[in-house]
C-alpha cells in the first residue's frame, strides 16, 4: 500500500504486463494480497493468484479527496469473479482535509462495498507521508482526531468500522501509540527477514492483528499478506458482521470462532450490536458452524476473562459465583466464547458487582440468576446488601427473571409506569387505586415504586375493596372521593374485610360523616345511584327518589371504589320514600316509609291528610323488597319521639295532655318520611269537619259545638284544626259541649 497520485504512479505500460506468482515461506493462515494502481492485471492474472492459494485481496480505491485509482473497478471486480473476498482501501492524507470529508470521497467512489459475504470491510490506508513530514504536520492528538473522524463517517455509512492499516512505529509516533482504535481490525505491516519472526510488537490496544502484510516482494503481486485465522473465520470477516441468519429462517446467530449462537430476543441482538449488522447468509455457510446454546449476556475473551456486556463495554467478572448470578457459568455451556478482535469490539469497564443500576430505571440486586428490584436505600439497608453499583442501559437486565424485590414494611409503594400502587405491610402488597391513595394521603407519601413484575413476585395481601383500618384501631372506614367514612358492620349489609393500614399513612385525611341507611352510594365506574337499606343497598330509579330522601335539598351522594359497591348485597330497585304503592295483583296500598318499611293503609284519607299524595303501582320484588309493617296507618304518626296527627295535607304536634284526646293507633316514620312532611300548627282540643261542624275534645270523646259564641267560649282564642269525616268518625261522640 502507498501513495498513487499521478507524480508517483506513472501509467501502466501495458495492462497485459503479467504477474509471475512466487514461492515463497507464507506465515500461518489465510493467503491474500493487496493492490494498488501500479499493478495492472487481468482475469487471468486473478484466476492465477487464486489458483496458488490466495483467497482476499484488498484494492486501493482512493487517495485525499481528488483522486480514484484507475485500475480499481478492474481489479475489484476481477478479483471478485476468480473467487476471492475482495475490499477497499483509502490512502490518508490528514493534512489535505477532514477525516470526514476523506471518508465520504472513499465511500463514494467505491469504499461503500456491498452486503454479500464475500466483501470486507472498508480499509484506512494510514502510514508514512509519501509527500512530506512524516505524521503530516499533525499532532498526535489531532491524528487521533482525524482518525476517529474518518472511522465514524464510515461507520454512521455502512455500520461497520473500518479495518487500519499502518506500521507499528508509525503509530507510536504519530498517535501516541493511542488505545482509541482497539475495535478496528488491526492490518499491520511488518517485512521480517525470518517469517518465524512474526509481526513483532503490535500498536497499543491490540492483542493480535487480523492481517498482516509481511512482504512488498512475493509471493503474490503488489504486497503479500495473510488473514489471521481460518478460511471460515476470514468468511466472517467478509461478512463485516459477527451476527448472520437465512432469508428463510429469522433466527439471527453470533458467530463466533467455529461456534454459532443463537439470539432470541431483540434486547440481546441491540447489545451485540458492536459486533455489527446481521448479515444474509446461505444456510450451507452457517452449517459450517456448531451450534451452540443461546446466546446470553455473559462473554468470554480468548484469555480467558468472562465479562457481563451492554451498552459497548464488556464487565469483568471476579469470581464464578457473581457469573452464576448473572446467568452464566465458568464453562463453556454458560458464556459465549469470542475472538479477540469480537472482545476488542466492546471497551473494558469496571468489574461486575452484584448491584446494576439502570439508566433511568431503578437499582437491581444481582443474585442467584434473577434480578431483584431495590425499593429505596432503606430496603437496601435492612436487607444488608451494601457495595457499590454500576450504571448501565435499561434494557440490560430485562431478560433475566424478576426475583423478590429487596422491600420494607408499612409504606405505601407506586407501581411503575402507572399511578396504581401497593401497600406493603406484613411483606405482602395489596393493590390499591390511584383515586383511592390520593384520597386518603397515600399517593404523596410513597417512598418510590416497583415495576409490576417485581410486585408479583411479592405474595398478595388482603385485596383492597374501599374498605380500611387503622392500624390498633376497631373502626372500618371507607375511601370516598371526599375523604374517611366509617361504615359500620351491616349497615347496607356490608360484612367488609379491612385493609389494615399503618396510622401515619392515614394521617391527614379528611374525616367524613358516618354512612348510615339512606345514604346514597356510587362509583365513578358507573352511574349508578345506591340507595342504602338497613340490610342491603339499592339502586335508585329516579332523581325525584333521590331528592325525596334529601326533604327537597340537593342530594349528597358519596363516590365509593367500585369493588366497595361490588361487595354490597343489591336489594330490588329503591321506591320512592313518601309513595303510595301497590302492585298489579293486589288491592293492598302501601306506604314507602322512607328506607325502613312499607305501612299498610285502609283508607287514603290518613296518607292525604299527612300531605301524601303521589301513587305509583310497582312490580312485586321492588314492593317484597321492604318490611311489611304490623300496623295500619292511620291518622297519628310518630316522627322521632313526638306524636303528630294528620290532618290538612300536614302534621300537627299532640301535647302529652292531649293524648287521651286523639285515640288513635301511632305509627312511627323513619327521619327520611318525617323530613318530607309538613308541620302545621299544633294540636289542639278542637276539630272542625268538612260540614263545618265544630267538636271539643274531651274525656276521649268529641263534643258538638252549638254555636260560634259557645266554640269562643270554650276555646278562648284556641284554634281548631280541619280534619275529614273519617278522621272525626274515629273518635267518639259524646253530649254537646
Amino acid at each position: 500500500m502507498g501513495s498513487t497520485i499521478a507524480a508517483n504512479e506513472p501509467q501502466p505500460l501495458s495492462k497485459a504486463r503479467s504477474f509471475a506468482v512466487q514461492a515463497a515461506a507464507t506465515p500461518p493462515g489465510v493467503p491474500g494480497l493487496d493492490v494498488s494502481g501500479w499493478q495492472v492485471m487481468n482475469a487471468s492474472t486473478w484466476a492465477s493468484v487464486y489458483a496458488s492459494g490466495a483467497r482476499f485481496t484488498y484494492v486501493k480505491a482512493t487517495e485525499a479527496t481528488d483522486y480514484v485509482s484507475s485500475q480499481f473497478t478492474e481489479q475489484y471486480n476481477d478479483s471478485y469473479n476468480a473467487g476471492l473476498l475482495h475490499g477497499a482501501y483509502h490512502f490518508a492524507t490528514p493534512n489535505t482535509s477532514s477525516g470526514a470529508a476523506q471518508a465520504t470521497w472513499f465511500l463514494n467512489h467505491g469504499g461503500q462495498g456491498t452486503q454479500d459475504g464475500r466483501t470486507m470491510p472498508p480499509l484506512l490506508d494510514i502510514e508514512y507521508n509519501p509527500y512530506g513530514a512524516t505524521c503530516y504536520g499533525l499532532s498526535q492528538a489531532a491524528m487521533v482526531s482525524w482518525i476517529q473522524d474518518f472511522s465514524n463517517t464510515i461507520v454512521a455509512r455502512t455500520g461497520k468500522l473500518p479495518a487500519i492499516y499502518s506500521t507499528t512505529n508509525w503509530w507510536i509516533q504519530c498517535t501516541g501509540n493511542s488505545s482509541a482504535f482497539s475495535a478496528h481490525p488491526l492490518f499491520i505491516a511488518r517485512y521480517p527477514n525470518n517469517i518465524a519472526d512474526g509481526a513483532g510488537t503490535l500498536p497499543a490496544g491490540w492483542s493480535a492483528y487480523t492481517l498482516w502484510q509481511y512482504s512488498s516482494t512475493g509471493p503474490f503481486p503488489g504486497d503479500s499478506d495473510v488473514f489471521n485465522g481460518s478460511l471460515t473465520d476470514l468468511q466472517m470477516y467478509g461478512l463485516g458482521t459477527s451476527l448472520a441468519r437465512t432469508v428463510n429462517n429469522a433466527t439471527v446467530y453470533l458467530i463466533a470462532g467455529t461456534n454459532k449462537y443463537p439470539i432470541s430476543n431483540g434486547v440481546t441482538l441491540g447489545a451485540l450490536a458492536p459486533l455489527g449488522q446481521v448479515a444474509f447468509v446461505a444456510q450451507s455457510y452457517l452449517d459450517q458452524f456448531a451450534t451452540k446454546q443461546v446466546a446470553g449476556r455473559v462473554i468470554r475473551d480468548p484469555q480467558g476473562t468472562i465479562y457481563f456486556y451492554d451498552s459497548g463495554i464488556k464487565l469483568p467478572f471476579g469470581s464464578c459465583g457473581l457469573v452464576a448470578d448473572y446467568g452464566g457459568t465458568c464453562d463453556a455451556s454458560g458464556y459465549v466464547q469470542l475472538t479477540s478482535p469480537q472482545a476488542a469490539r466492546f471497551a473494558t469497564g469496571p468489574a461486575v458487582t452484584p448491584l446494576m443500576n439502570s439508566k433511568g430505571g431503578p437499582l437491581f440486586y444481582v443474585q442467584g440468576g434473577q434480578r431483584h428490584e431495590v425499593l429505596d436505600a432503606v430496603s437496601q439497608q435492612q436487607a444488608g446488601v451494601t457495595g457499590s453499583f454500576n450504571t448501565l442501559s435499561a434494557t440490560a437486565l430485562t431478560t433475566m427473571p424478576a426475583g423478590k424485590p429487596l422491600v420494607r414494611d408499612d409504606v405505601y409503594v407506586k407501581r411503575s409506569g402507572t399511578s396504581e400502587g401497593v401497600l406493603l405491610t406484613g411483606g405482602k402488597a395489596s393493590a390499591i387505586d390511584a383515586n383511592a391513595a390520593t384520597t386518603i394521603g397515600l399517593a404523596s407519601k410513597a417512598v418510590g415504586s416497583l415495576a409490576t413484575e417485581s410486585i408479583a413476585q411479592l405474595p398478595a395481601g388482603a385485596p383492597y375493596t374501599g374498605a380500611v383500618k387503622a392500624s390498633g384501631s376497631s373502626t372500618i372506614q371507607v375511601v370516598a372521593s371526599d375523604g374517611l367514612h366509617a361504615w359500620p358492620a351491616g349497615v347496607g349489609g356490608a360484612a367488609f374485610q379491612p385493609l389494615t393500614v399503618p396510622s401515619s399513612l392515614l394521617t391527614g385525611s379528611p374525616a367524613k360523616p358516618a354512612i348510615a341507611a339512606g345514604a346514597a352510594v356510587m362509583s365513578t365506574a358507573s352511574g349508578t345511584v345506591y340507595l342504602v337499606m338497613p340490610d342491603d343497598i339499592r339502586p335508585i330509579s329516579s332523581w325525584d327518589s333521590l331528592v325525596a330522601l334529601s326533604a327537597g335539598a340537593t342530594p349528597t351522594i358519596t363516590v365509593v371504589p367500585q369493588a366497595l359497591i361490588a361487595t354490597l348485597p343489591k336489594g330490588p330497585v329503591a321506591l320512592q320514600a313518601g309513595t303510595m304503592v301497590r302492585n298489579a295483583s293486589n288491592a293492598t296500598v302501601y306506604l314507602v316509609n322512607g328506607v325502613t318499611n312499607k305501612i299498610p293503609f285502609s283508607s287514603f284519607d290518613p296518607p292525604t291528610q299527612a300531605g301524601f299524595t303521589q301513587f305509583t303501582f310497582t312490580t312485586d320484588d321492588r314492593l317484597n323488597g321492604y318490611p311489611t309493617s304490623k300496623t295500619l296507618l292511620g291518622f297519628g304518626v310518630i316522627c322521632g319521639s313526638q306524636k303528630y296527627v294528620s290532618a290538612g295535607g300536614s302534621i300537627h304536634a299532640v301535647s302529652s295532655a292531649l293524648l287521651a284526646q286523639y285515640p288513635f293507633t301511632y305509627v312511627e316514620l323513619d327521619t327520611f318520611t318525617c323530613a318530607l312532611l309538613t308541620k302545621g300548627i299544633d294540636a289542639t282540643a278542637f276539630i272542625r269537619t268538612p260540614d263545618g261542624s265544630i267538636f271539643y275534645l274531651n274525656g276521649g270523646q268529641k263534643h258538638p259545638i252549638s254555636s260560634m259564641a259557645r266554640f269562643n267560649q270554650l276555646a278562648a282564642g284556641k284554634p281548631y284544626i280541619d280534619v275529614v269525616a273519617s278522621f272525626a268518625a274515629s273518635i267518639t261522640t259524646g253530649p254537646a259541649a
